[in-house]
């Protein structure tokens, strides 16, 4: 795809400071550093060569050093610094962290993201300060009483023994698992985590986490662990339309694999229960094509047909 005159401007307007403050680089280690290539480096700045300030002699335009193996700016004119943000970059910058910090188990990584928070708040005015500090985005997050504990056992790789509500029949169980990553989706709180019971790593929605407490048991990657694989799962391969990816965010726990294209995502459903499946897919609102088992498409035809007979 061909850039736009305001990408061009863009890395036009960053390249002046950055030389600047970092002369010696070559065309190529720019060209690297600005994710373009040297051919177009060399064009950005040879048009920086004739910009400047109004007036336009050579006392007013910015003055460049140039070669294959050395750039460097001796006079930048009033682009020796870097641009500085705008308003509504600060404001979704500070808003970002302020959604991510909750779901940060690395205690550095958050001193990390409360330090840039502090340095991008001393950018703005005081008034625009206080409007950003009213404005909270943690009301779109459901939190649990399990949060911090999840969020502790993954950075401390320890596991934690919880009773789970299944999102196909309500059921509860009891499980270990080892939360290796917590992400935020839709309004909710997932862990990534190995189940014991399953034998296989897989999401969990925080919320229906009924209960949680630290497990002493450690992670043994062995045939012991694949001796608790319930033998009465099934494996589902459904090729859904983008406007149904809620539907594997709200059943991760189901979810074995994820292929996403263009146009669609082929999913591979684990579960133990064909006719919930079978249930959920026919009422799903986006187009979808059963790629296998062949007996599981048949079902899921002859349900269609079985409610279009009730309009005929």
């Amino acid at each position: 795809m061909a850039e736009s005159a305001v990408d061009r401007t863009s890395r036009a307007l960053d390249l002046i400071p950055f030389i600047h403050q970092n002369p010696g680089f070559t065309i190529l280690e720019l060209a690297e550093k600005f994710s373009t290539t040297p051919g177009q480096i060399f064009k950005d700045l040879e048009m920086l060569f004739m910009c400047g300030l109004p007036g336009y002699s050579h006392l007013e335009l910015i003055d460049l050093e140039l070669d294959e193996n050395y750039v460097a700016v001796n006079n930048p004119q009033n682009l020796g610094r870097p641009r500085k943000l705008s308003l509504p970059e600060v404001a979704a910058l500070t808003l970002g962290l302020q959604a991510i910090l909750p779901l940060i188990s690395d205690p550095l990584v958050s001193a990390r993201c409360k330090e840039l928070q502090e340095r991008l708040s001393g950018v703005v005015s005081s008034q625009h300060q206080s409007q950003l500090l009213n404005f909270s985005v943690q009301g779109d997050i459901l939190a649990t009483p399990h949060d911090v504990l999840i969020s502790s056992a993954a950075a401390e790789q320890r596991g934690l023994l919880i009773t789970y509500r299944s999102a196909k029949d309500e059921k509860l169980t009891e499980r270990t698992i080892f939360p290796t990553q917590v992400y935020f989706a839709h309004g909710f709180l997932y862990c990534i985590a190995f189940c014991t019971l399953t034998g296989q790593v897989r999401h969990f929605r925080h919320d229906r986490i009924a209960s949680a407490v630290p497990s002493p048991e450690r992670l043994k990657l062995s045939i012991e662990v694949d001796s608790h694989s319930p033998q009465d799962s099934f494996h589902i391969r459904v090729r859904l339309s983008k406007r149904n990816l809620y539907f594997i965010e709200e059943h991760r726990e189901i979810v074995a694999e994820v292929t996403p294209s263009d146009d669609w995502v082929d999913v591979l459903f684990e579960l133990g229960d064909r006719d919930w499946l079978l249930r959920a897919l026919t009422a799903l609102p986006g187009a979808l094509e059963i790629l296998e088992p062949a007996d599981f498409r048949a079902a899921y035809e002859a349900r269609l047909d079985a409610i279009l007979d009730l309009y005929r």
